[in-house]
């Protein structure tokens, strides 16, 4: 007779997820916490749809995927690095605090007071500018996908007489618009 689904409870699964995928927690750890096997864990892993563990080499050579600056063709000094690296802490450290919240709320359920829910809105609103304060940071590092079209002309005088030119026409072609359409009042 086959065996029903294992159901967790949100808090567990959640505390789970976070351990497999940003900690380096050994699975098995985490399986044991939960109550099944580690080849149980890796088939719900897949059911579950979380995001798979990059073995150590893989993170650094995916480093771009996984959303850190993009340092390619640029060199760095020791400052610049340690300020890469702290706001990365600063920024593993608030999600972290996000996904607590997220517990706090999960064990709350829908009858929480409106006083403790300012609270955790305030909270999540200082999380969202920390890592918006870390973004900040790591921007200057980053590459940049803006095109370099806000420059000048090359020519300033050049630009003035196309300019010139341009609304000329337009004026022209505005007035030849007003001397054919009728006269108000006329038909």
């Amino acid at each position: 007779m086959p065996v029903p689904p294992r159901t967790f409870a949100s808090e567990a699964l959640a505390d789970a997820r976070y351990r497999y995928e940003e900690t380096k927690e050994p699975v098995a750890e985490i399986a044991d916490r939960l109550g099944i096997g580690e080849r149980t864990f890796y088939s719900n892993i897949r059911t579950w749809g979380w995001r798979q563990r990059r073995p150590a080499g893989a993170k650094a050579a995916n480093a771009q995927a996984a959303g850190a600056p993009a340092t390619s063709g640029m060199t760095l000094s020791a400052l610049e690095l340690e300020v890469l690296q702290a706001a990365a802490t600063v920024q593993a450290t608030a999600q972290r605090g996000v996904a607590a919240i997220g517990l706090i709320v999960a064990k709350l359920g829908p009858a929480v007071n409106t006083a403790e829910a300012e609270r955790i809105a305030r909270t999540l609103a200082t999380f969202t500018r920390t890592l918006q304060e870390v973004l900040r940071l790591t921007t200057p590092y980053a590459s940049s996908d803006e095109s370099s079209n806000d420059r000048g002309p090359d020519d300033p005088a050049e630009f003035a007489q196309e300019l010139v030119r341009r609304i000329g026409e337009f004026a022209r072609s505005r007035q030849a618009l007003v001397h054919h359409e009728p006269a108000a009042g006329l038909s």
